[in-house]
């Protein structure tokens, strides 16, 4: 189990920091292939369509991978496939429904001047939608290469071919509209081909038995409070990208998107060890194997160390370069840069809280806490951003990350016995935790 979680995570890690270099060049790529006022229509358009495409989802994402996992560990491959291709309905349902709302505002006459970037981005959501549920029931299967490789590396290449042919002037000055368009296209390709290597991993998914499991009960229980955490959770940052087009000029909104995607890059490295980590996890807390979940927590912390903290350390001493790297007027989000990388920083040594605490079975009492510290950001936000513009933004982002990891971290101790990042806490007597 040790040497395959080792092999599974430098796995994920290299795909990982591939995907870390690709978006970052993406994103250059499109700042310059694009002018500034685009691009921050294309940052507003993608923003939305994430946060929809995690609401329309309706909690399956990780719904699969807490329940196929457990299922697979057991050996009972159909259940696997059942949670599985269930999964698929209400996703295509959910932002089926949200695509189709987004269509109907477009008939609304202030969104008038909105209208082509709402239908290229009802386009790209049922796409991104499936794009992001599908790997989730790859990593279920522990197929970590071909969950990541598609959307991780091909996609971003695919889009960083399409800036260099406008800078290079082989094709026209790209808009937000042709991007999300081309975006879509290629996601929608790649999907199919993902799809081929799913029948291997579930040779009966789709399942063609009426959908009637014994265990869907605790599945439709399950999904609501995964659905709450993963729509607040997407809401942070999204909505405040979102709040921030709206209430900042646009070379603000473009210079703070560069930052924001910039100072992302920290949190694909916990995203990487948490891809492989998170079905062994939900198999070790089915077995309440607590000495072996503190164990896993160690591993995933240390060989987050490193990595992190060495791009804080770039960002904090050549941040400059970094950002003039999207052209000379995104220097000066450099602040707004290091407080982000600082957020993202502290949520890498917290470890995997949020995997602990929706596989442990608390996902209902970190919705709560979602809902807290997210609510408590949004109130705050507006005032921020009023007062310190981009600034104010970057320090309710990463307020709102360091508030719920700390809460959480000291949640999961107290649960379970179990540190889940690099400070450990004292084992009080009694405690549920297990010295390894």
């Amino acid at each position: 189990m040790a040497g395959q979680f080792v092999r599974k995570s430098i796995t994920a890690i290299v795909i990982k920091i591939a995907a870390a270099g690709l978006s970052f060049v993406m994103f250059v790529t499109l700042a310059r292939a694009m002018p500034q006022h685009e691009f921050g229509a294309f940052g507003f358009a993608f923003s939305l369509a994430t946060f929809l495409a995690v609401a329309g989802s309706l909690g399956q994402r990780n719904l699969v991978l807490k329940y196929a996992s457990v299922y697979f560990d057991k050996g009972d491959h159909q259940s696997a496939s059942d949670v599985a291709t269930r999964g698929y309905r209400l996703v295509s349902m959910g932002v089926g429904a949200l695509a189709v709302f987004l269509i109907a505002t477009t008939f609304l006459p202030f969104l008038e001047n909105f209208r082509a970037v709402i239908l290229a981005t009802a386009c790209l959501l049922p796409i991104l939608a499936i794009a992001e549920y599908q790997p989730h029931v790859l990593r279920a299967a522990g197929h970590v290469a071909w969950a990541l490789m598609p959307r991780d590396i091909v996609l971003r290449a695919g889009m960083i071919g399409l800036g260099l042919l406008v800078i290079l002037g082989f094709a026209p000055t790209l808009t937000a509209v042709t991007a999300i368009f081309t975006m879509s296209g290629i996601l929608a390709v790649l999907i199919v081909i993902q799809a081929l290597n799913l029948k291997s991993a579930f040779p009966s998914c789709p399942s063609p038995a009426p959908m009637s499991h014994a265990d869907e009960p605790k599945w439709r229980h399950t999904m609501w409070g995964l659905w709450g955490n993963s729509v607040v959770n997407a809401s942070g940052r999204n909505m405040a990208m979102i709040i921030v087009g709206f209430m900042l000029p646009a070379a603000a909104v473009g210079a703070f998107f560069a930052a924001l995607r910039t100072a992302m890059v920290l949190e694909l490295f916990l995203l990487a060890i948490n891809i492989v980590a998170a079905p062994m996890l939900a198999a070790k807390l089915n077995k309440n194997d607590t000495a072996g979940v503190q164990a896993l927590c160690r591993k995933i912390s240390l060989m987050l160390c490193v990595p992190t903290v060495g791009v804080f350390l770039i960002f904090a001493f050549a941040g400059d370069q970094v950002l003039q790297i999207f052209g000379t007027q995104y220097v000066t989000s450099h602040p707004e840069l290091m407080i982000l990388a600082t957020g993202y920083l502290i949520s890498a040594i917290a470890g995997p809280t949020t995997q602990l605490m929706e596989m442990g079975g608390f996902e209902r009492s970190y919705f709560r806490m979602l809902t807290i510290t997210t609510g408590v950001t949004f109130v705050i936000l507006p005032f921020a951003i009023h007062l310190h513009s981009g600034i104010g933004a970057a320090l309710c982002i990463a307020g709102n990350l360091v508030a719920l990891n700390v809460w959480a971290y000291v949640f999961i101790h107290r649960q379970l016995g179990v540190s889940s990042g690099l400070v450990p806490l004292h084992t009080r007597s009694g405690s549920a935790a297990v010295t390894t």
